[in-house]
């Protein structure tokens, strides 16, 4: 055995890069050096993950930053991976699905009113374009039998830039929240 090529033996990986690695982890980004590395698919189970942990007990605090994906990773997927429809059709879809699962049709399928204001109920910070999107996708996508398809929401994205993008994903992920709370105060369901 000789120790001439020791040079070539990978490094031991780091406590962050082996999260990325292990596919039962959440983690969704690490930093490399001067790189940053996000695994886009990981982003949108931690979507799902921490909307279904959301109906399961409304009363949890949910943090988009800290619970689903940091505003590095979401410019990372909307800019650099050009996937802000993906990310919002998958954030509609699982709304759906969970909403479908545990509610009646006829209260999932009723829409948000257009006095549903995210600036006025949690002092958001959003554009109010990026609002009125959210809130017409939101309430298409309660109507419709089947998952809406990237392409569909990309058409109401055209024009929005990565910043109202992401703030579109955040309403929607808020408006879903708003939802089903109103569905299990309706419901009774806790």
């Amino acid at each position: 055995m000789t120790t001439d090529h020791d040079d070539l033996l990978p490094l031991p990986l780091d406590r962050e890069t082996q999260e990325l690695l292990d596919p039962h982890h959440h983690r969704a980004s690490v930093h490399l050096g001067d790189q940053f590395v996000v695994d886009p698919v990981q982003v949108l189970a931690n979507v799902a993950m921490a909307m279904e942990r959301l109906d399961l007990d409304i009363s949890t605090p949910v943090s988009i930053e800290d619970d689903v994906a940091t505003l590095e990773e979401l410019a990372a997927v909307v800019d650099h991976f050009g996937k802000g429809a993906t990310l919002i059709a998958h954030t509609l879809n699982t709304a759906a699905r969970v909403m479908n699962a545990r509610y009646p049709a006829e209260l999932v399928h009723h829409p948000l009113p257009p006095d549903c204001d995210l600036r006025r109920l949690f002092h958001a910070d959003v554009d109010e374009r990026a609002q009125d999107v959210a809130r017409a996708v939101f309430n298409r996508r309660l109507t419709e039998p089947a998952d809406v398809r990237d392409t569909e929401v990309a058409v109401d994205l055209d024009g929005l830039n990565s910043q109202q993008q992401i703030e579109v994903f955040m309403a929607v992920f808020f408006l879903y929240g708003i939802k089903v709370g109103a569905l299990q105060n309706r419901t009774g369901i806790r």
